[in-house]
Formats: C-alpha cells, sequence, structure tokens
C-alpha cells in the first residue's frame, strides 16, 4: 500500500546511521528517495552535496532533470546547466558528477554524497577518493543501485547488516509502486530465472555453481532471541586466513553461526589466544582434520597447540571429501523434507559471504581459486560433517 512505501522512505530518510545502502530492482524509485535524503536536512552556508553517477552523461540523463525540477521556481537558487550544479544565495551547491572521470572529484570537501549504481563504480573511488573528502565534515553518504554479481557493492551491503556506523536495505521492484504487477509477470516471462532475479528483485546472483546452494539470506540469516549453553567452535587453519567460527546448538539439533575470527599471516597459537580472549566459555572445537600431523608454526601439531589451550578437539583422521563435506552443509541449511535447521547471525560477514560465494570445481567439490574465499566455509563445515555425516558406516553397511 502507498502509506506502507512512504513510511519505508520516510524510515531511511530519517535512519540515524551515517552510511546508507539501498539495493532494489529497476524503477524502485531509488534516484528520487536518494535527492530527497540528500535535500531533506537544512543545507547550511557553503555546504557541498554531491550526486554521483557511473558516468557524467548518467547522470545528466536521470539525476539532473530531477534537480532542475525541484529548484526552477526557487528564488534565491541558480540553476548552472553547463556545470549541472544549483548554487544556493548562502553559497551552498548541489551538484551532479560521473565517477567516470575520477580525477574531476578529487581536492574539494563535501558534506552529503549519493553514488548511484555503485556496483559499477570502481572500488577505489569510494575508498581513496570520496571517503576521505567527507573526513573533514564527518560527511554522510547513501549508496543506491541494483546488484551486479557480489561486487563492492555487495561487501557494502554487508556491512550496512553488521557494521554500527552503516545501514543497509533491500528491496524488489514491485514493492516501490512505480511499476504494476501484470507489468512485472510481463517482463519475468522474457528474463530468464538469474536474471530477473538481480535486475527486478534486487537479489545478488551469480551465474556460478555454488557450493552452499541451499543458503537463502532471506531464510537463514537472523538474530538468535536466546544463545543456546552448548557451544562449540570450528576451524580452518591456514597462514592466510585463519578463520574460527563460533556456533551454539540448541536441543532440537539447530545450530546457530553467531561470531567469527578471521586472522591474515597468522598461525594457530596466535588465533588460540583470540579465541580463548573473545570465547572464554568455550572448550570445544572442530578444527581441520589435518591439523594432526602438522602445525602454521612449529614442530608441535596444530591440534596439539589447541589442546594445550584448554580445548577437546573433535576431528577426523583424514579429511572427508569435499563433496561430503557440501552434502551435509547444504543438509543442514534445508532438509529434505524443507526443515532448516542452521542459521546465521548477520554480523557473520565471511561466512555469510562464501556460502553465497563459494563456487563448486569440476569434479563437484569446493573452488579453491580465489585465497579470499572458502576458509569460513571450511570451518563451519567440519563441525557440520563431523557431528552430522551423510553417511554413517557401521560395520559392513551403510546408512543414508
Amino acid at each position: 500500500m502507498k502509506w506502507q512505501r512512504n513510511a519505508v522512505r520516510k524510515e531511511i530518510i530519517n535512519d540515524p546511521h551515517r552510511f546508507k545502502v539501498i539495493v532494489a530492482g529497476r524503477r524502485w524509485g531509488k534516484t528520487h528517495l536518494a535527492i530527497m535524503w540528500l535535500l531533506s536536512e537544512e543545507i547550511m552556508e557553503n555546504n557541498s552535496l554531491w550526486y554521483i553517477a557511473p558516468t557524467y552523461r548518467q547522470g545528466k540523463m536521470i539525476a539532473w532533470p530531477v534537480l532542475k525540477r525541484l529548484f526552477r521556481h526557487h528564488s534565491e537558487a541558480k540553476i548552472n546547466e553547463s556545470g549541472l550544479s544549483v548554487i544556493l544565495s548562502n553559497g551552498a551547491e548541489i551538484c551532479i558528477k560521473g565517477a567516470d572521470n575520477e580525477d574531476s572529484l578529487r581536492g574539494a570537501g563535501i558534506n552529503k554524497v549519493i553514488l548511484d549504481e555503485y556496483a559499477y563504480f570502481k572500488p577505489y573511488v569510494w575508498e581513496e577518493i570520496i571517503l576521505p573528502m567527507l573526513a573533514t565534515s564527518k560527511g554522510q553518504a547513501m549508496f543506491i543501485g541494483t546488484p551486479s554479481g557480489y561486487n563492492a557493492m555487495y561487501d557494502l551491503y554487508l556491512k550496512g547488516q553488521s557494521d554500527t556506523d552503516w545501514k543497509s536495505w533491500q528491496f524488489k521492484t514491485v514493492e516501490g509502486g512505480f511499476v504494476e504487477k501484470d507489468e512485472i509477470k510481463r517482463i519475468r516471462s522474457n528474463m530468464d530465472g538469474r536474471l530477473y532475479r538481480q535486475e527486478m528483485e534486487g537479489s545478488f546472483e551469480t551465474t556460478g555453481n555454488r557450493a552452499a546452494y541451499n543458503f537463502d539470506r532471506e531464510i537463514h540469516l537472523k538474530k538468535a532471541e536466546d544463545i543456546a549453553p552448548t557451544k562449540w567452535i570450528g576451524m580452518d587453519m591456514n597462514v592466510d586466513y585463519m578463520t574460527a567460527v563460533l556456533a551454539c546448538e540448541y536441543t532440537d539439533g539447530t545450530v546457530h553461526y553467531y561470531d567469527e575470527i578471521r586472522q591474515s599471516n597468522s598461525n594457530t597459537e596466535a588465533m588460540s589466544k583470540a579465541m580463548r580472549k573473545n570465547w572464554p566459555e568455550v572448550t570445544t572445537i572442530y578444527p581441520d582434520p589435518a591439523g594432526s600431523a602438522r602445525s602454521t608454526t612449529s614442530h608441535r601439531s596444530d591440534h596439539s597447540i589447541l589442546r594445550d589451550y584448554g580445548y577437546a578437539v573433535r576431528a577426523k583422521k583424514s579429511h572427508p571429501s569435499h563433496i561430503d563435506r557440501l552434502n551435509a552443509l547444504n543438509r543442514k541449511l534445508v532438509n529434505a523434507n524443507g526443515d532448516v535447521t542452521m542459521t546465521i547471525d548477520p554480523k557473520c560477514k565471511y561466512l555469510i559471504k562464501d556460502l553465497e560465494q563459494v563456487q563448486r570445481d569440476k569434479k563437484g567439490g569446493i573452488d579453491k581459486s580465489n585465497i579470499e574465499l572458502t576458509h569460513a566455509l571450511d570451518a563451519c563445515s567440519y563441525a557440520i560433517e563431523y557431528k552430522w555425516p551423510i553417511i554413517r558406516r557401521i560395520g559392513e553397511s551403510v546408512i543414508w
């Protein structure tokens, strides 16, 4: 309903977070909302407000007509057609910019900025150019756009789910109220499923073969109302990246992952200290089985180091196959009866990223080609496969 849509837009505009991320399908109304937010507060003397599109031409076509319309009858505003800017009588300036000429963005200080269709920006435009320009004013930023795979927009969306300075929202085209439902149906009939989900539902999609194919953020991401007393750690051992995930287990067998630690250029000793500091009450750990035979730091095995720190180590004598681990993980996410027995706290950004992005290799195992990925998925699935394996062998029989 219209009043509900307006309430959502008002909530976003008034939200106090410094950095806001809006992920939405095409024609949801992102541009109008962003400009409303840009102009929602009193514009102080000599303030600088920017709207940055992926290209200057896009900014001129999409945002400039809206901005001109808002100020065309404003007696104290001067519209600069050639510079795509509106200059107010107090010296404040509202500008349309393009990220395609990033060098032209450098140098000035800004108070408020919109980055439109951020999925198509070069990541360093925000990190190296725009963010430092907000430092003096402690200014605000809003990122808007439709997804394009798992790129920088996805990373900022995750940030908005856990970082205290950030907030993110996700909407489908139909929720915006600008496109009729029958038109949505027609569009759907002319798109493949992946493209429709990305363009019209604002969903982060990949063309690959996902390892955790049963993971769905709308189903599996949740804040637990209570943390069960039974807790344990899953751990992957690598110099880059050493990763541990913390889980609690409820009496019905449901597992909730609610914290994680990731260290670069690390070792088992350093990770053990961090786990003891952050999670002092937890004493059971499910590490990489290979840790019984080697160490990332010394002649002692990784498992021996963990035991020295008071952990009860639970690991098989040899590695389960990637396929067995993935089958166990996907069954835990959603079993054949549709039961969900695994959930994840939104702040576990590395685990979520792995569940959404890690792919299968040509043999059906885990694709290890990207060093940034797989570590949290490994840490999670060692425990899952150990406790809830797909195949249990008893004598000569096999029970599925």
